[in-house]
């Protein structure tokens, strides 16, 4: 279960999940809560004052409620977030990692593994990542929150990679990533889930999984009109499914180059 608090203007809530309005600023909150040790989720904050990158240390504060903190990877609740190389894993650190186990007050939250002090490492708005909870369990859940600055840009640019991209809706909304509006309409087309782009979203511990369709799913191939789109697997139409504010998904290109996701600001401010 998410649930998104803002403090921004009344527009700014349009189509929101679960929101209220709290003032008239941009900072806002989110809370999710987790039943499951791992969990894929999106950035819908930047830093406050400047929206830019959030470092780890603020979006998820060391001393939040439910947090798990130990002398490595192993104990501590982590935070993976995919680059071009594979993921980069933090861990939420307890100090104790002198010799003997003794406490070291630089490595006091969250640690990047391999290192030995607390780090200064940010995440973009619009990113995702995975948050590994070391106890969170459907009879023990856990309530995580973000804080940070809702984004005011006209657009967020987002560079898809071919192959697997973890992807966010920069905004603090939620996004129905089939409509043409959201700029997710340059990828490749195909007619089924292994010629075409596809997303998948991570809920009720299994993916659901859309893909970018040419259309071309009729006897013989003929193409359907209301199949050109982006259709959930099993479906024969463009879906109308949306993701909430909060959410991860994994988006596969098919394409052999890069190419630019532009989202448009969904409010007005």
């Amino acid at each position: 279960m998410k649930k998104l608090m803002t403090a921004c203007a009344a527009c700014v809530l349009a189509g929101m999940v679960s929101a209220q309005v709290e003032s008239v600023n941009i900072v806002g909150y989110m809370s999710q809560t987790l039943t499951t040790k791992n969990n894929m989720i999106g950035l819908n904050f930047g830093a406050v004052g400047t929206g830019a990158a959030i470092p780890i240390v603020d979006l998820i504060p060391k001393n939040q409620e439910g947090l798990n903190a130990g002398a490595n990877v192993v104990t501590g609740d982590n935070i993976s977030v995919l680059g071009d190389s594979g993921y980069v894993t933090y861990f939420l650190c307890n100090g104790n990692i002198g010799k003997g186990g003794a406490y070291v007050a630089a490595a006091d939250g969250w640690v990047k593994g391999g290192e030995s002090a607390v780090t200064t490492d940010a995440i973009q708005v619009g990113g995702a990542f995975w948050f590994i909870s070391q106890t969170a369990a459907p009879a023990a859940p856990v309530t995580l929150t973000l804080a940070g600055q809702v984004a005011a840009d006209a657009t967020i640019t987002k560079t898809i990679k071919p192959g697997l991209n973890m992807i966010a809706n920069g905004y603090a909304a939620e996004i129905a990533f089939a409509d043409p509006a959201t700029g997710l309409s340059v990828g490749t087309k195909g007619a089924n889930v292994i010629t075409a782009d596809n997303i998948s979203i991570l809920a009720g511990g299994g993916y659901t999984t859309y893909f970018f369709c040419n259309g071309n799913i009729g006897k013989g191939g003929a193409y359907v009109a209301a199949a050109d789109g982006w259709v959930k697997g099993g479906d024969s139409a463009v879906t109308t499914d949306t993701v909430p504010a909060g959410a991860a998904a994994w988006y596969i290109s098919r394409g052999a180059a890069n190419f630019d996701w532009v989202c448009p600001r969904p409010y007005s401010l």
